[in-house]
């Protein structure tokens, strides 16, 4: 019961915290568009951390089966060397990142290089010169 409570009072938070997100738009294609919350979590130097999102415009499926129209990640970008990476990822099966979370999932940091005119590039140029 303890862990029921503390997983809904998790999701509480998390809903909140999107609904008080400034998602600013950076990319989009026919298959989804891009945001980057304005409102940094952290800047040290050349290196942010930031929640990006990402809306599907329409349901993809994930290894589970389950459908889902939105993906949160916690994102750091080193804008010095221009290398991105993400920590965590969250899926929704709302867009905005709302509605039932779907899934989660924890990995190590690890920064990759960003690819000249990829959805990255765009978001490296927009956050560190911001």
């Amino acid at each position: 019961m303890k862990m029921k409570k503390c997983l809904l009072a998790l999701f509480a938070l998390s809903y909140s915290l999107s609904a008080l997100a400034d998602w600013v738009p950076y990319h989009r294609n026919a298959d989804n568009e891009a945001y980057y919350d304005n409102q940094f979590l952290s800047r040290d130097g050349s290196l942010i951390r930031l929640w990006t999102l990402t809306d599907y415009q329409k349901p993809i499926t994930n290894l589970e089966g389950q459908e889902l129209l939105s993906e949160k990640s916690l994102t750091t970008i080193d804008c010095q060397s221009r290398k991105v990476g993400s920590e965590k990822v969250m899926k929704y099966a709302g867009q905005r990142a709302e509605g039932r979370l779907v899934s989660t999932m924890d990995t190590k940091l690890r920064l990759t290089s960003v690819r000249k005119g990829g959805s990255d590039d765009i978001l490296l140029d927009k956050v560190c010169h911001s």
